[in-house]
Order: structure tokens, then sequence, then C-alpha cells
């Protein structure tokens, strides 16, 4: 299966996360664990596994033992959990996340070898389970020397406590997952220290909350576990002091919480390594965990933190209150924790608390999370997260300060608006209802009235006299209809395209050669190799895949090799819909990107996409600091001028954009889009360019 299909077929599965836990008794999950991987031939005996638990601090810790194990020369896997875009940061090897068709033959390994998983009488496995097995998976097989694995839940029943692990680390416990866990620090810390094993060292934090610290060293005792401490002067073992060759809180700019996580991370490595690596100092100082006291903005202060609980949000204040004597809050909150003392811990630094929801599906809804708020504090509630973030950012001063925190997705949310460096899985929702927010503006000014026609908000209907006018999320009247539907084709936008003398790339069109019979009569090649054969004898490496029908650069490929391009087709044939079988091979063509937007054969605007080359998304403005700039040039405009002139020629469209590539034989037609989204633009240049040109659209198309 290629990626989409694998992703599919991970969020059937149960998902406590998501709100869809795994059925049955507790006591089957291990014995389910580890019948997944024996299933997958035991992949975790092939590494040694780190396994690290806590309530916070976990991420951090275990990122920063990977890199140490790294900067000894050492290949190191890392899993954890949960992610913040996109679900191929769980599993990363020497630090980089997989690509996406690696995924998608890992995800095919364990779909095939888990058929009729049923047998096994443990119940279904769930998503966590997978995604664990896959981690173990991956690790063995690109020959990870270390697996470290951040727990999920707990500890006890947790899906990465399946199997043995070399050592054992233990965060910062604290009350958090009450209701599984047990209601007092001491039950949960019980819980948590099934993750250690007789004979084998179990590091913790010597700012382990007093009964914390007393619990874990009488369990040790009893269960024969060599209990390590880590605090300032260094990590106390059984009659040992590891030193550190530095100290961890002296870093700049770090809450406290980092250099406790720090100090476990380097104790463990040096346990393991017998001495740290050389330059771990460096690696220490350089290491950031995305949405973690990170830093958006300077001017104004923007931090983004993911504390979800009480003792987090607690700790995150008294680091708060070093930066800025009051703040500006943020937050959003998924059921299940204990909202009431997250906010309780943040009241006395805010200035300003603003309750929010991401698009989490466990995520509370802003009145909910009001109604936890303690005696006292006034808050104020907006319903969509990018909506407040808008908000926010257009009315703080420069020397004001705002956290975003209470949960990772809400934090996910803010590193995207502020464009911090990311992989994304796709595109968010907020991206094509962009459009409507646009249109709304642009009614209000002209005095037309609207209303939402669907409860999920994607409909909007004008309310005028006549017939009904609807916009659907980006999609608008302004098209004729058969030629907003020629356009949306790339294989019919070729061929008329070509035929009017319009400069494109060439392009070779192909027919799924594993599609049914019925559409024989349409097949151009019989098989894949014979696809290449034709590829190699009309173009040069790198050819662009696409297929004919695709959105936001997604199902859009770039090959290299003849070996890469025949997988990459027979993955896209394999996984084609029954109707959906063309495919378009082209040439690639170098050269800065750019956007017209028009209507008929008039140019209304246009920009130039500048982003960081590299990734697997080819959309400059998908990439981490992409820009839109928009073209004043006059000596750019005019030849765009005349292409617009001559795509209306082809096609009579009221209202679409023209994707080109300034190339060395000039603008080159990459393709039409009838139905353009203003999300990235306005991201870069504010919303008033998009409204005004809604208001031209309205008063032309609709007086």
């Amino acid at each position: 299966m290629d990626y989409f299909h694998g992703k599919r077929f991970l969020d059937t599965l149960p998902d406590w996360e998501s709100g869809r836990p795994a059925l049955g008794p507790l006591e089957d999950y291990l014995p389910r664990m580890r019948a997944l991987l024996a299933r997958l031939g035991n992949p975790q005996e092939r590494f040694a596994t780190l396994i690290v638990g806590g309530t916070n601090g976990k991420g951090t810790t275990s990122s920063l033992l990977a890199a140490l194990l790294g900067r000894a020369g050492h290949r190191a896997g890392l899993y954890t959990s949960p992610h913040l875009h996109t679900w191929r940061e769980r599993i990363q090897v020497e630090g980089q996340l997989l690509p996406r068709d690696t995924w998608a033959e890992g995800i095919t390994f364990l779909y095939d070898q888990t058929r009729n998983f049923g047998a096994e009488g443990l119940g279904p496995f769930s998503k966590f389970e997978a995604l664990t097995a896959l981690a173990a998976h991956f690790f063995a097989w690109m020959q990870a020397e270390y697996g470290v694995f951040e727990v999920g839940l707990g500890g006890r029943y947790d899906a990465t406590n399946a199997w043995d692990s070399r050592l054992a680390v233990l965060c910062t416990i604290g009350l958090d997952h009450v209701e599984v866990l047990g209601h007092s620090v001491e039950a949960i810390a019980a819980d948590k220290f099934h993750i250690s094993r007789p004979g084998r060292p179990l590091f913790t934090t010597a700012a382990q909350p007093p009964e914390v610290r007393q619990f874990l060293r009488r369990a040790s005792r009893q269960q024969g576990v060599p209990l390590w401490e880590a605090g300032p002067e260094g990590v106390v073992g059984p009659g040992e002091l590891l030193p550190y060759p530095f100290d961890p809180s002296s870093l700049p700019d770090r809450p406290r919480t980092f250099a406790e996580n720090a100090r476990l991370a380097l104790g463990a490595a040096s346990w393991l390594l017998g001495a740290l690596p050389e330059g771990a100092a460096q690696a220490t100082a350089a290491h950031r965990w995305p949405g973690r006291f990170e830093t958006a903005s300077q001017r104004p202060l923007v931090l983004l933190d993911g504390a979800h609980n009480p003792a987090a949000a607690q700790r995150l204040a008294e680091d708060l209150t070093g930066l800025a004597p009051r703040w500006t809050f943020l937050v959003g909150a998924l059921r299940g924790h204990d909202t009431a003392g997250l906010l309780y811990a943040l009241q006395p630094l805010a200035r300003r608390m603003v309750l929010t929801a991401s698009d989490h599906p466990r995520a509370l809804r802003p009145e909910e999370l009001a109604a936890h708020a303690p005696a006292g504090l006034r808050v104020e509630t907006i319903p969509s997260g990018l909506r407040a973030l808008r908000q926010l950012a257009a009315q703080l001063g420069p020397d004001e300060a705002l956290c975003v925190t209470g949960s990772l997705s809400l934090v996910a949310l803010a590193r995207e608006f502020f464009d911090l460096p990311c992989e994304r899985e796709g595109v968010s929702e907020d991206a094509a209802l962009e459009s409507l927010e646009c249109l709304q503006l642009a009614c209000q000014r002209r005095g037309l009235e609207w209303e939402f026609a669907s409860a999920n908000g994607h409909v909007l209907r004008l309310k005028r006299p006549g017939p009904p006018v609807y916009f659907l999320r980006n999609k608008h009247p302004f098209n004729n209809y058969v030629a907003a539907r020629l356009a949306e084709d790339k294989g019919y936008q070729y061929e008329l395209f070509s035929q009017a003398g319009v400069l494109m790339p060439a392009t070779l069109q192909v027919f799924n050669p594993f599609a049914d019979d019925r559409f024989n009569r349409y097949k151009t090649h019989p098989s894949i190799a014979a696809i290449a054969a034709e590829v190699e004898g009309r173009f040069s490496y790198p050819v662009l895949v696409k297929r004919y029908h695709s959105s936001l650069a997604q199902g859009v490929f770039l090959e290299h090799s003849r070996d890469t391009l025949c997988r990459r087709l027979q993955l896209l044939c394999e996984n084609s819909g029954y109707l959906d079988n063309v495919l378009l091979i082209q040439e690639y063509v170098a050269g800065l990107e750019y956007r017209i937007v028009a209507t008929q054969g008039e140019l209304l605007l246009a920009y130039e996409k500048q982003g960081t080359p590299g990734g697997e998304d080819l959309n400059p403005l998908h990439q981490a600091g992409g820009q839109a700039t928009q073209v004043e040039e006059e000596a750019l405009l005019a030849p765009m001028r005349r292409l617009a002139g001559q795509v209306a020629g082809v096609l009579d469209l009221g209202f679409y954009a023209i994707d080109l590539i300034a190339g060395s034989r000039g603008l080159c037609l990459l393709e039409v889009n009838p139905n353009p989204f203003c999300f990235f633009y306005n991201r870069s240049n504010g919303r008033e360019d998009f409204v005004r040109l809604y208001e031209r659209l309205l008063q032309k198309f609709l007086p």
C-alpha cells in the first residue's frame, strides 16, 4: 500500500488518543503486544532498548539521550509520543524522520504479517501498539544499536514495556491521567515503576516529589533494581557517583526542567558508554525539543510550551516569571486532564487569559474549559485556535508576552502559525476555510448579507433576490462548470493548452496498466517497465510524476532514477482508485516558481513562492519559512498578463490561479487551479489583498 492508504489503515485501529480505546482486559495488553512483535519476527531482540517513563519531561530526556548516543558514534532510534505535525515524528533514526515511502513499506509489512490476528485470542491491536511494533521493526531493519522508547501512558501495561530494556529512566512524576493510573503520586509511581527490571539500572531525578522518591527507593530495594538519582552534583548510584562534565543549569534561556531532564540523559548515557562522548556539552547546549519552552517570537515575546497538567504548569509559571512579570495566556486542553489545576497554576501571572480549542478529537470546547476556571480568573473564549492566534498576534504590543500552552495540539497549531521549522502531514482545514473568511469580510464591505447553510460552516449562502448563490470552502460560483471541471483534470489541461501553443513542460500521459478490463481501450502501456522505457527515451532525470487530480502538492513526486520511478509508478498504480487511473510524467523545469491569480484574461495578483528546497512536499510555500512575495516588476508582470490571456483563450474561468516556472525558455505553465487557496499568500501578507479581490469578483459576477 502507499503512504496514504497505510496511514488510513493505522487510523482505523483502536486509538486511546482519539477517544477510541482498545477493548478487553488490561491483562491482555502485554501478551497482545508480544504476539504482535512475534508476527514481525521479534525485531526488538536485534538492538538494545532504553525505556523512558514519567509524567513530565519524557520527550526531552528521550531525544537528548538518543542524541548523546549518536554523538558517541552509535546508531540510535527514537520512539516518542505524541507528535506535533506528522505521525512520522514518532519514529526517528539518527535524528531524522523516515521518508513516506519507507513508512509505506513498513506499514505494508505490518499489515501482511498481522492478517487474521484475531486468531491470537487477545483482541485487535491498537494504533499505539502498531506504532510501537513499527518502531521496533524500523530500528532493526535500519540496524540501530539502541532504541530509545518513550512510554505512552503509565508503565505497567504500556506497549513499550512488553519486553526487557537494558535500562529504565523515570522523569518527574506528578498527577496526570488519574482515572487510569491512580489518584495519588505514590499510586502513579507504582504503575510507572513497572518499566524497571531486577538487576538493571533505573535512573530517576532527585527532583522527584519526596513521597515519590521515598517510594522508588523502597521499591528498588525490594525488587533488586539498582537505583541511580540524578541531582545537581552528579548521578548517585549504588556506592558510586557519576559527575557531570558541565552544569546543564548554566545554559541560557532554558527552563529548570531542562536541566533536570538533561542530567537524567547525561547520567544514563554515561552509564551505558562508560564515559560521555566528546562534544556532549555542545550536543546538550544545541538540543531543542519542539513545543517545549520554545520561543516563537522575541518582540513581542511568544513562548510555546506543552504543559498539560498542574505540575508542569506550575513549573512553567515559575520559569515564565523570570522572563516577564505578566503574560497573556492562550490555553487549550484535552479531555481527561486536570484543567482546573492547570489554570490555577497560571492564574498569578495572567494579564489576560484566552481559552480556545485545537482540532484534536479530544479537545475541550472553550466553554467547557471556562467552566473549570478558578474563582477570580477572568477568561475570554475564542472557538478557533487559529482565529485566536490571529487576534492575539494583531493585538500584542512589542513589549508584551504571550504563552501558548495547555496541549501539544494547540502548540502545534501555534508552531505552524508562527512558521517554525516542521514537516507537516498535510495542509490543515484552515487552508480551505480561509477563503470563506475573506469572502465574509468582502461581503461586509459591499453590504451583502450572508448566512452559513451547513452546520459545519463549510457552505456560505448569499442572501439576495433570485437563484441561490453558494460558496463551498474554497470553491466558488464564478466559473463555468465544464471549464472548471476541465481545469481540474491535469491531463485535459495539458492537451488543451499544448494545442493552443502555451509553453508547458513536456508531458507523457500514461494509463494504469493494472486497471480493470473495462478500461482496456485507454491503456497506453502493457507494464510499468514499458512506461519507464518510454520515459527514458523522451526525458532526462529527474522527472515529475503526478496524479491527474491532486491538491496542495499532494500526489506530486520528483524521481531521480529508473529504479525510483518504477517503484513510484508501481505504488501509484497498485493503490489507484477504480476511476483514478491516469498519471502524468513531466520533464523537470528548473527556475523560480510563481502563482498568478486571475479573472478571465485579467491578472489580479502575482506572487513568487519562496521557500527552502528539500522535503517531500515540492511546493515552496509548504516548506518551513515559505513566503509569498508579491511581484511588482513590470518586466515580469507583462509576460504574466500575456499568459493569463492565453489561458483565457482556452478556458473561460471567472476566478482561477496559474502556477508557473520561470525557466530557461521563459514562463512555463505548470497547471491551472480553478479553486485557488488564499491561505498561504495571506499567511505572508495578511488578508487585505484577497478581501479586495473578492470584493471585485462579487461586483463583477454578482452585481
